[in-house]
């Protein structure tokens, strides 16, 4: 038997991820309390399914242990070894018709057999078709009472609004990197098996939060009693660490010997794919240090931004090598910008945003500056003093009368924005101009424009017009 199924959880005490879970429905066991329907909700690999048997036994179990199926009863081991007609696991993406349905819910009218409840787990329910799901809302509607149906689902989206309602919904989260840890150490302990650190760490972060895949990894490179960190790489072509940190320091440094580095990879038979992956994980680490110790970010986190989409691209690549080496190009040519989008600029938008830049670098050690000096957090005021400088068009604009932005409103709009700087170092020296329930901010360069047109920004936008009582404002960036 494989290590999966033989370590699948079997009752609510190895179930220990799910701490909510467990809890509410073994009260729920406890007391009586159970409902007809449940739905198990979201991440893939996250026991749903194992869940469904555990609260099918403990349900029906003859001999239960606070409430935990005691699995050594005739109806225990009957659900374990999937031979009680009492307890009917559906698949739903291989019975996605309402034929389907319709025979299940003529059987479901037949008392149990051996046991007190009839349940029904219907995994990934999301598949049913709508015809599928609508024989099945009269039943769900009023079940018998000796019936219950436990639906498990990855995309809960899909799953009828009328479905959802008539049962009680259960989000399993994903499962940490440290109980995923924890269980294989377990694991490990109860096998006999020698695990060193760094094959732990692999296992882990190539298992994508999933406890199944990690346990299939781990069975995978068992040898002799034994995994060993320095089999995996020999196995697999895995790079060092000092490899991957030699390979991002000459990243970081726009070194062109990166090239000659990257050849004698595929040279000597490395897996581009396991080695761009090794170097997610090695970068993201990094980056996770680099905040710890408020290091900036900013370059990792754009190759790190960039390397991701290419991992993407490279699954549907003619050449995954070409399209690994256009990254490093990206990357290393001495005139891109990780942060500007790749289009040609003349030389005069070029200057504008170097002058931006710098500008927006004063503003930001000005405002540092007097933090210092204070002590203690900027008021309105202090903001206002260091942006008025810059901010001809609102001076010029507050002589005109009835002009809705005049000093006062534009200096109470950077204060519902402060939280969010980027946007407030970007309109700063921008015009505004209002008419007809449209405030329209144009900005000096198309960079400062790309900054802040987003989705997320406007609505930032909105909701501080909002707290300044100026409700249904159509926002226009130019």
């Amino acid at each position: 038997m494989s290590l999966y199924l033989k370590y699948r959880p079997q009752d609510f005490e190895s179930l220990v991820w799910q701490d909510f879970i467990k809890k509410t429905l073994r009260n729920a066991i406890k007391n009586n309390k159970t409902v007809w329907a449940y739905l198990f909700c979201w991440p893939r690999w996250t026991w749903k399914t194992s869940t469904a048997r555990i609260v099918a036994k403990a349900i029906n179990c003859l001999n239960p242990n606070n409430w935990d199926p005691c699995n050594e009863c005739k109806i225990c081991k009957a659900i374990n070894n999937e031979s009680l007609v009492d307890v009917i696991e559906i698949d739903a993406a291989s019975n996605t018709w309402v034929d389907n349905i319709r025979e299940l819910i003529e059987k479901s009218h037949f008392t149990p057999t051996y046991s007190k409840y009839k349940v029904y787990i219907i995994d990934e329910v999301h598949m049913l078709s709508k015809w599928a799901f609508n024989a099945l809302l009269k039943t769900l509607e009023e079940p018998p009472k000796y019936l219950k149906f436990i639906l498990a689902t990855t995309e809960t989206h899909k799953v009828p609004d009328t479905i959802i309602s008539r049962c009680q919904r259960y989000d399993f989260k994903s499962i940490s990197k440290e109980d995923i840890k924890k269980r294989l150490e377990f694991i490990s302990k109860k096998e006999s098996i020698k695990i060193d650190k760094d094959s732990l760490d692999y296992i882990i972060n190539n298992s994508w939060w999933a406890l199944r895949n990690a346990i299939n990894i781990f069975e995978q490179f068992i040898d002799n009693w034994e995994i060993n960190y320095k089999n995996i790489s020999s196995t697999l072509w895995l790079v060092k660490n000092e490899e991957l940190k030699d390979f991002l320091n000459k990243l970081l440094k726009k070194d062109k010997e990166i090239i000659n580095n990257y050849e004698q990879l595929i040279e000597n038979w490395k897996n581009i794919k396991l080695f761009s992956k090794e170097l997610l994980f090695y970068i993201r680490d990094s980056i996770l240090e680099d905040l710890k110790e408020n290091k900036d970010i900013s370059n990792k986190l754009s190759i790190i931004d960039i390397l991701d989409e290419t991992i993407s691209k490279m699954k549907n690549s003619i050449d995954e090598n070409t399209t690994f080496t256009i990254w490093i190009l990206k990357i290393i040519n001495p005139l891109s910008n990780h942060f500007i989008k790749t289009k040609e600029l003349n030389k005069t938008e070029t200057n504008t945003i170097i002058k931006e830049i710098k500008k927006s670098n004063t503003i930001e050690k000005n405002i540092n500056t007097k933090k210092e000096e204070n002590k203690k957090e900027l008021d309105i005021n202090d903001i206002w003093d260091i942006f008025w400088d810059t901010s001809d068009t609102i001076k010029n604009e507050e002589k005109k009368e009835n002009n809705i932005f005049d000093k006062q409103k534009y200096l109470n709009l950077l204060k519902e924005l402060w939280v969010k700087w980027m946007i407030v170092a970007s309109i700063k020296a921008s015009d505004f101009s209002f008419n007809n329930q449209e405030l329209t901010i144009k900005f000096k360069t198309s960079f400062v424009l790309n900054q802040v047109n987003s989705a997320d920004n406007i609505a930032i936008l909105n909701q501080a017009l909002e707290k300044m009582w100026f409700k249904d404002i159509k926002i226009i960036l130019k």
